[in-house]
């Protein structure tokens, strides 16, 4: 299902117009939702993203969209939230941003998933994210990085940015445990700064910092984190067994206690 806000709130559609940037140019912004027990989870957090990323980007976004989108995500399964740059030419300004809301239908992941986790790979190109890691519409590279992990038998890839310092998975944020201390890569380093990442920081101490691939050898524990998958511990990395998984299994616990309330 998708939706379109007009002045008469929103309205049903199936299409976005070829005149508007967000699909000539891929210049929209967007935040994705897990709706789950028919409830959005994390809906305030999300909300307050994208109104930072559209004053960030200039775009002058109805707060009266994103006040009532929220009525729109009562079914459960993935959300997406999107403001576009609307039309106009190369030059101009976003004054007539659209907003949509796209919903679908997800089946959950299955517990044997967690259990086992997720078999990580490492792209072999740096990556280049786009306004400080922000969630736009230019989202092929990821999705690029992460066709090619899939094809080598990989649940997620990660990625570096071109100074040698991890970014996240294609996917999701990124956490390392080393010596029972946990990290994650650094806002600055191109990382998204995801819902999930942000309950973590405010539940365990977490140190932010640049992490290099000589950290990823090092690590005891890998553990990915996004609105989807929550948190999901890692099982290997390029075919290197991660036994330990003790901080990522507590976290899942905590997470699904959380989100199940």
């Amino acid at each position: 299902m998708s939706w379109l806000w007009t002045d008469d709130g929103f309205v049903s559609c199936d299409s976005v117009p070829f005149t508007d940037r967000g699909v000539r140019y891929g210049m929209s912004l967007f935040e994705s939702i897990r709706v789950q027990n028919r409830h959005a989870l994390f809906l305030a957090e999300h909300l307050d993203r994208l109104r930072a990323a559209c004053r960030q980007c200039g775009f002058p976004v109805a707060e009266a969209a994103l006040e009532n989108c929220g009525q729109l995500l009562s079914e459960d399964g993935f959300a997406r939230i999107y403001v576009t740059a609307g039309d106009g030419s190369v030059t101009s300004t976003a004054e007539c941003c659209r907003v949509f809301v796209f919903t679908e239908p997800r089946d959950p992941i299955s517990s044997h998933v967690y259990h086992r986790g997720y078999d990580l790979g490492i792209a072999p190109e740096p990556h280049h994210t786009l306004f400080g890691g922000l969630k736009t519409a230019n989202y092929w590279s990821n999705l690029d990085a992460f066709q090619h992990g899939v094809a080598r038998q990989k649940n997620e890839t990660l990625l570096f940015n071109h100074a040698g310092n991890l970014i996240s998975a294609c996917m999701a944020n990124v956490f390392l445990v080393t010596n029972e201390k946990i990290q994650t890569p650094a806002l600055n380093s191109g990382t998204r700064n995801g819902v999930v990442r942000e309950w973590l920081l405010k539940t365990r101490e977490v140190n932010e910092c640049y992490l290099t691939r000589n950290d990823l050898e090092a690590a005891d524990e890998i553990f990915l984190t996004s609105s989807w998958l929550g948190v999901m511990p890692a099982a290997s990395l390029e075919g290197r067994e991660l036994k330990r998984n003790v901080t990522a299994r507590e976290l899942h616990r905590e997470y699904a206690l959380i989100t199940n309330t």
